[in-house]
């Protein structure tokens, strides 16, 4: 997101039930690195005005050719400085758009309505002026709020306020969009939001910043007319069709939504309305929603995707001060185990009580060693610190009890299963062979793979295996339910079948060949995947939708339950990875091997694919088929990556939450 300010001065205030028109828009003619120039004839003035100490969207709204490398950009600015029509700003407008490249686009300037406390409602409606075709500007309303955005049954009304369908030529098909309104990428659209905000030829867009938001089942933001409904799709006009979906509602030329807010309360699915009541032929360009926030919400890609805010305090909770210490110097691996195991039986405060030490692994539980204190879910109804871990250095070792350097999370060993993990601290570390000597989790112990490096960790050609590693328990089955990369972002769980990995290291090195995950699960092209499609709420198997879905059972959308729905076989869990970096080199979405998969013939849940297919492991749905048992689908895995710098990166076809 190139937004990492503040929520907004909060200069209009308080206020109730807004009028209509809240910004004011401009086209903008001309950039510099410290200055925009509007088009001072053809404004138009709202509530938010263009001032000195305004806070204004500049946003890439169309396209005069056929260029759309630079079409969606967006960048937040404060104005410092306004001399007629050229207003000075605090930071470089050609980071959005070179001025080289600026006739071959539409660019517009928005000023940034901020208020203190906003509420909506129920009559309220704000609303964009539609997209001016000779003016070039207009069709997304955009909001701050210092303190709190409340919807009480108030809208943000945006259908048939973008680019008109007459004058869709402005607004061009780009690769990710047909990416998108395919079967393969249904979903994925929403995850480029953050990146390419884009304006469609059909409804309007909205920027939405806020401390704090407070929602309603009875608001809509996107279009009132189209009741948002939780994993609902597209319609039979859009690839995307799903038979829940109210008949007529498509996926393409329907709202763009990019939600940033500290604290959402009372969220519900059903506010986001970002499909359209239109034929597909009718508008241009993939409707889109992403969602960044401190609080957990349910996990949706269908509807919107969701990750957390930037925030690094987050990281405090895993005490990670450093890279290790690169006591073990300079290691070249081979297919070795890593890390040796014990069963914690009592924790009280720096003092953790072990049994069953393993020392078939390279790292050795004892005094000097870093470790990772680790719970994990046991079956039961305790999940709220399932995956919780921290790391710590031994200070001492009695053979029974650890000395720590920092005092362990008070959580139950009797409600979680808990375990230490002895961490190898490299130098540097290469991994050019498969190495999948990781101990299976037994209930009690093992299924992690976890590596320090003070330097290098090279995987280029590695391949790190951890398929298999547990015998844990599926989220959904065992009550965990969905979930999503932001919802564990400070956790590393152990689900069913996958174990886990952990890599901290001063610089990840990687090429294409590198896996993390599972050696059944060869990558394939991204075309090749095959897509699991949500079909029942209830699970219930139909013939003629042979997309076994469910919120449970596999399908679009949603966690395997992780048992076969005859015979009681276990589906396997996806792949969970955690890597802290200060670099990564050549990161592409070919690394991660997080689907889980079904049995036999059985549609894999959201991030699994089916045995009968396993070639596609893949972070999204599997698929199904009309076979008389009708099995179900893997649990999802997730990837959470903190990184300072990406180098050479490839996200093409990922959703990462970084």
């Amino acid at each position: 997101m190139a937004y990492k300010a503040n929520f907004g001065n909060g200069a209009l205030g308080d206020v109730e039930n807004p009028d209509t028109t809240i910004n004011s828009y401009a086209r903008v003619t001309a950039v510099t690195p410290t200055t925009i120039t509007i088009n001072n004839t053809t404004k138009i003035t709202g509530d938010a005005t263009f001032e000195a100490g305004a806070k204004i969207l500049i946003h890439v709204s169309a396209c005069a050719s056929t260029e759309v490398t630079y079409l969606g950009n967006w960048l937040i600015a404060n104005i410092t400085a306004v001399n007629s029509n050229v207003f000075t700003l605090d930071v470089d407008p050609t980071a959005c758009i070179p001025s080289e490249d600026l006739a071959k686009y539409y660019v517009q300037a928005i000023a940034i309505a901020q208020y203190k406390n906003l509420t909506l409602e129920t009559g309220c409606v704000i609303t964009p002026p539609v997209y001016s075709v000779s003016n070039y500007h207009g069709g997304i309303v955009a909001i701050m709020c210092s303190e709190t955005l409340t919807f009480d049954g108030g809208n943000i009304a945006l259908n048939e306020r973008g680019i008109p369908v007459t004058s869709k030529a402005l607004r061009p098909v780009t690769q990710n969009d047909v990416e998108a309104d395919t079967a393969n990428y249904a979903g994925w659209e929403n995850s480029d939001t953050h990146i390419h905000f884009m304006l469609n030829a059909g409804d309007g867009a909205a920027f939405i910043v806020a401390k704090k938001m407070v929602c309603s089942a009875d608001s809509r933001i996107g279009n009132p007319a189209t009741k948002g409904v939780q994993f609902y799709r597209g319609s039979s006009t859009s690839v995307t069709y799903n038979e829940t979906a109210p008949s007529g509602v498509t996926n393409v030329g329907g709202s763009t939504i990019l939600i940033a807010a500290e604290t959402i309360e009372n969220f519900s699915c059903a506010m986001i309305a970002k499909y359209r009541n239109s034929a597909s032929t009718a508008g241009q360009g993939i409707c889109r929603c992403y969602i960044a926030s401190e609080t957990k919400l349910r996990n949706d890609e269908g509807l919107y995707a969701y990750d957390c805010l930037s925030n690094p305090a987050r990281i405090k909770t895993m005490n990670i001060k450093n890279f290790g210490n690169g006591s073990f110097g300079d290691v070249a691996g081979t297919n070795i185990q890593l890390n040796n195991y014990a069963t914690i039986t009592a924790v009280n405060g720096r003092k953790v009580t072990y049994k069953s030490q393993t020392t078939a692994g390279l790292a050795q539980i004892g005094a000097g060693a870093l470790v990772m204190i680790h719970f994990n879910h046991k079956g039961n109804t305790n999940v709220e610190h399932a995956g919780r871990f921290i790391l710590a250095n031994v200070l001492g070792d009695n053979g029974s009890v650890l000395t720590l350097d920092t005092d362990v999370p008070n959580i139950s060993v009797t409600d979680y299963a808990a375990q230490v993990i002895a961490i190898p601290q490299f130098g540097n570390f290469t991994l050019s062979v498969e190495n999948k000597s990781t101990p299976v989790f037994n209930g009690e112990q093992g299924g992690i793979c976890a590596i320090a490096c003070k330097g290098t960790c090279d995987l280029s050609g590695g391949k790190l295996y951890v398929n298999a590693a547990s015998t844990g328990y599926a989220y959904a089955r065992e009550g965990l339910g969905v979930i999503g990369n932001a919802q564990d972002s400070d956790k590393l769980p152990i689900g069913q079948g996958f174990g886990s990995v952990f890599i901290l290291a001063n610089k990840l090195t990687v090429d294409t060949t590198s896996r993390i995950g599972g050696d059944k699960y060869n990558r394939q092209a991204r075309d090749s995947f095959i897509y699991g499609e949500y079909y029942s709420g209830s699970g219930a198997w139909s013939g003629s939708h042979p997309q076994y879905g469910g919120l449970y059972t596999g399908g679009y959308g949603s966690n395997g339950i992780g048992v076969h729905h005859d015979l009681g076989f276990i589906s396997e869990q996806g792949l969970h990875a955690m890597i802290v970096a200060d670099t990564i080199n050549n990161f592409s979405q070919l690394l991660l091997l997080t689907g889980g998969n079904g049995r036999s013939r059985g549609g894999a849940g959201y991030g699994g694919s089916s045995m009968y297919d396993h070639a596609n492991a893949y972070n999204a749905g599997g698929f199904g088929t009309t076979d008389a048992n009708h099995q179900s689908g893997g649990s999802s895995g997730w990837a959470f990556i903190y990184c300072k710098t990406a180098i050479n990166q490839d996200t093409t076809g990922t959703v990462l939450a970084n």
